[in-house]
């Protein structure tokens, strides 16, 4: 097929002007891609930790499109696309630029509402109380029978409380008063400030792993603002993350 007489007049005319719109076109979508950043974290530090702290960096940063992935899955971080990623690891994940943001420390924790069956003075009063066990994919360190080990106090069966699958059901659970729960900083952290839980006075805290900041990027300037920003809300939680308010509406 060949173009008529016609036909290569109409090319001549249009294909600069179909050229000037494809340049526009790409100018448009490099700048958009540009000001996007791609951030990838887990459910339960996206929604007590990060969320809440997101509209700061917003202000400050307008510019900045946030594409928010909260996903339990590992991502493939270059294949995703991922910028940023949060990560919670026992060992530092084989990036470049990895930067250890928090460290986890688990501990029982109630709310006001809970009706305590004991005066909650040491771990074997917990024998006795309404647990809050996770289940599934949670490691030994999250859980009642690795924290009463550490008290030298053989671990009740789980069938002695209630059984989550998910630390975010926990926590709810926790909040509404139905038992007692192994939560950790920082992710516990809002609901210790506002009062909705409160930490037992007295009984053993237990470090964990680490939530590490990794940025993946070669020095894309939106990721580095997040990143700056991040472990500045992370030096300011981590200051306060030992505060331990009292046992007050427990008993």
């Amino acid at each position: 097929m060949t173009l008529t007489q016609a036909g290569r007049a109409l090319e001549a005319e249009m294909s600069p002007a179909l050229h000037q719109i494809a340049s526009a076109l790409q100018n448009v979508s490099a700048r958009t891609s540009e000001s996007r950043l791609t951030v990838t974290t887990t459910s339960a530090f996206a929604t007590y930790w990060l969320m809440p702290r997101l509209v700061g960096f917003s202000n400050l940063h307008p510019q900045t499109e946030l594409n928010l992935v909260v996903t339990n899955r590992k991502l493939d971080l270059e294949a995703e696309d991922v910028d940023v990623a949060i990560r919670y690891s026992k060992t530092p994940p084989p990036w470049e630029k990895v930067t250890p943001l928090l460290q986890e420390r688990v501990f029982p924790v109630a709310s006001p509402k809970y009706q305590a069956q004991t005066a909650l003075a040491c771990p074997e009063d917990l024998l006795k109380e309404n647990l809050l066990h996770l289940s599934g994919i949670y490691r030994p360190g999250a859980r009642w029978p690795n924290w009463f080990r550490h008290n030298n106090v053989a671990p009740p069966p789980e069938s002695s409380g209630v059984v989550m699958n998910t630390y975010i059901n926990m926590l709810q659970a926790a909040i509404a008063g139905h038992g007692v729960a192994l939560a950790g900083n920082p992710l516990v952290d809002p609901y210790l400030e506002d009062g909705s839980l409160r930490r037992l006075d007295g009984f053993l805290e237990i470090e964990r792993d680490y939530f590490y900041l990794i940025d993946t990027t070669r020095d894309q300037e939106n990721a580095q603002l997040f990143c700056d920003w991040i472990r500045q809300q992370a030096l300011g939680a981590s200051g306060s993350a030992r505060t331990q308010p009292s046992n007050a509406g427990l008993t």
